[in-house]
């Protein structure tokens, strides 16, 4: 009997040291969740989350006048805001920022000349603010655009949470990982219909109800995680029509991967009209109903 248990133990402590926990309990499940959702909801609410993004704003080149006067280029919603509080100039790879009011702060410094905001080529990126404005330069394939924050919009103040579906500890899978050799480039589109390359190093397969199913994985060399955009039979209906996210930890040494879709997300489409997220590809277009995960939220 002690040998048994020894070697119990013993086979018990290599598949631990060799992976990912594949076994958990219940309650350790419903808890892991509980703290993963949590954990959404504040990123949420974050001065960095989806929820107080109140504008995105494509530049042309020259220049572009900002502020909530009836003739600005990137005209503010918000009508207690200065008529013109500045300009943005692009030129070729670099965007600066020309404030025409005074209290344009770049982190704890008044701005009050022409100054660089964003540089492709060397780096740079700065964020701007005025009040509770705050914003910064992004770029999609040859776009520049303004991202603009309102960390006092209503929509944060009046956010009360994201449904979801029941916690399911049978939604909790172990998979395959089938690599890519070598990783190959798949296009992504985004819901402003640019398309990029993005690299996938493999396919996470899993087994539903007697069915295979298989989703390519995103993911960079070095990337402890991989990224999942998919959609499925609830797409459209009890969650967002643009699919939903999720990330999984790298395939340990077996080759497995735990695919929780208890942690199926919503991307920033579902909660602003000013993300730009990429969509599932075709073949990540599920012909299952995976009920688990966020369900959407308000009229998306």
């Amino acid at each position: 009997m002690k040998v048994k248990v020894l070697i119990s133990c013993l086979i018990w402590l290599i598949v631990a040291s060799c992976g990912q926990n594949h076994q958990i309990s219940t309650e350790a499940h419903l808890e892991e969740i509980n703290n993963w959702h949590d954990k959404q909801m504040a990123s949420l609410t974050s001065e960095t989350g989806w929820l107080n993004l109140i504008g995105l704003h494509w530049l042309e080149e020259g220049f572009t006048s900002f502020g909530s006067g009836d003739n600005m280029d990137f005209k503010l919603e918000v009508p207690h805001f200065p008529e013109e509080i500045g300009k943005f100039e692009w030129v070729e790879d670099q965007v600066f920022f020309i404030p025409e009011v005074q209290g344009v702060m770049a982190g704890d410094v008044e701005i009050q000349e022409k100054t660089l905001i964003f540089d492709a080529k060397a780096n740079v990126s700065q964020a701007l603010s005025f009040g509770s404005l705050h914003w910064t330069i992004i770029k999609r394939s040859d776009a520049y655009g303004v991202r603009l924050r309102d960390y006092e919009a209503e929509t944060v103040t009046s956010f009360t949470g994201v449904d979801r579906f029941p916690v399911a500890l049978q939604w909790r899978l172990i998979a395959d990982f089938v690599p890519y050799l070598p990783a190959k480039e798949i296009p992504i589109t985004n819901v402003i219909g640019q398309t990029s390359p993005n690299l996938s190093p493999g396919y996470i397969e899993f087994q539903w109800n007697g069915e295979s199913y298989r989703i390519d994985a995103l993911g960079n060399e070095g990337d402890e995680e991989l990224f999942l955009i998919f959609a499925d039979g609830t797409s459209g209906e009890e969650t967002y029509g643009g699919g939903r996210y999720m990330y999984v930890k790298r395939p340990d040494a077996s080759g497995k991967i735990i695919l929780d879709f208890n942690k199926a997300y919503n991307p920033p489409c579902v909660y602003t009209p000013y993300a730009t997220c990429p969509l599932p590809p075709r073949q990540n277009i599920l012909d299952l109903a995976i009920r688990a995960g966020h369900k959407n939220y308000g009229d998306h």
